[in-house]
């Protein structure tokens, strides 16, 4: 994956995995249920080797789909579930504007921070150079969101940019932290920033950059100097992703699942839905082509939900092709374009590995 993100040669696009897409056939097959699968660091490894080994994918990833694990060490409370993944039901900042009321973060102590290194650790040597390991790193907005509440913070924005930068200036500091010692365990080939609130639904430009991108550049600046190496991926699934912006940062890759493709028409040239007119694919979302700013790797970008889910497996297997035909020429992975979700049927998911390792889109 890494030779595919430089756009070096490759025998085929590699397939990656993002976080435990169809949880349910992985899960059957480790006899495990969520909750203790992902309490021990040895089964969140044996669980990410047994995906790979079930449908076929060239990746795999600590944390898997969990958005909680920073906004848990700075304090809030969660709730367990045998079959999703942990929610927050209880938020340090939810009643008042008081950052005394944040845990200072410990990556070695804090809530599961200490338990994901050691699972990347493990899941590394599980893997050895067979898998392609990437780690997870929640954006602060999103942190934030859950220590505040979404609507909250949202109106803090407006009424109180004070505490909203003092606020994320305490977020992107422990976050940091925890990213350096993802880093020095030397485990990862790539960190995945999950940062989906970069989104027009949320927010204007202005409060884009004053809150959400000038801290996280500042966690993309600390990966380039702990470990220059490994390669940084942006991931947005948002509807309305800030697209200019996220294709500024320094980054090796983006992750994308939608996107107006009106202006993608209009700012360069590229027209989505002449491109796939033999398939199902792309309507709506990003079409995968060499961007006119600057060379980045494409990750993406089959329909996650309603392809993967409600269609059949000819029809995953056509649209993961008609994304492969229409990357050619820039640095790309095919992968959906977020989780699987857990129920999908296990054919449909099979049907991207074989889209991955057939001939060209012609003879598909």
């Amino acid at each position: 994956m890494g030779r595919a993100l430089r756009g070096e040669p490759t025998d085929r696009p590699p397939l990656a995995y993002l976080f435990l897409g169809g949880a349910r056939h992985v899960l059957e097959r480790t006899g495990q249920r969520l909750s203790t699968a992902y309490a021990d660091p040895r089964s969140i490894a044996h669980t990410q080797i047994t995906a790979a080994e079930l449908f076929g994918h060239d990746t795999a990833m600590v944390p898997w789909g969990c958005l909680t694990v920073e906004a848990e060490a700075f304090g809030c409370r969660l709730e367990v579930f045998d079959d999703y993944y942990p929610r927050v039901v209880e938020r340090p900042l939810a009643e008042e504007r008081n950052l005394r009321h944040l845990s200072r973060v410990d990556p070695c102590r804090s809530g599961r921070m200490p338990l994901m290194v050691e699972a990347l650790t493990r899941l590394r040597d599980r893997a050895g150079e067979d898998l392609y390991v990437i780690a997870m790193i929640v954006s602060p907005f999103l942190v934030a969101a859950e220590l505040r509440g979404m609507t909250a913070l949202l109106i803090d924005f407006l009424i109180a940019p004070s505490f909203v930068e003092d606020l994320f200036e305490r977020i992107t500091e422990g976050t940091a932290d925890y990213l350096k010692t993802i880093l020095r365990t030397g485990a990862c080939d790539a960190i995945l920033f999950e940062n989906a609130g970069a989104c027009r639904e949320l927010m204007g430009p202005h409060h884009l950059e004053r809150y959400v991108m000038s801290n996280h550049r500042r966690l993309l600046e600390t990966a380039r100097s702990v470990a220059p190496q490994v390669q940084l991926i942006e991931h947005n699934c948002s509807n309305t992703p800030y697209f200019e912006h996220i294709l500024a940062l320094d980054v090796d890759a983006v992750s994308f699942s939608y996107g107006d493709v009106r202006s993608i028409r209009d700012q360069y040239g590229l027209d989505c839905h002449a491109t796939h007119t033999r398939t199902n694919a792309c309507r709506e979302r990003f079409c995968l082509r060499p961007s006119p700013l600057r060379s980045v790797g494409w990750i993406g970008n089959v329909d996650h939900s309603r392809i993967l889910l409600e269609a059949d497996s000819q029809a995953v297997f056509r649209e993961a092709r008609a994304c492969i035909d229409s990357a050619r020429g820039a640095p790309f992975v095919l992968s959906t374009g977020c989780e699987i979700p857990f129920t999908a049927p296990q054919e449909n998911i099979l049907a991207l590995s074989r889209a991955a390792r057939a001939g060209s889109a012609d003879s598909a």
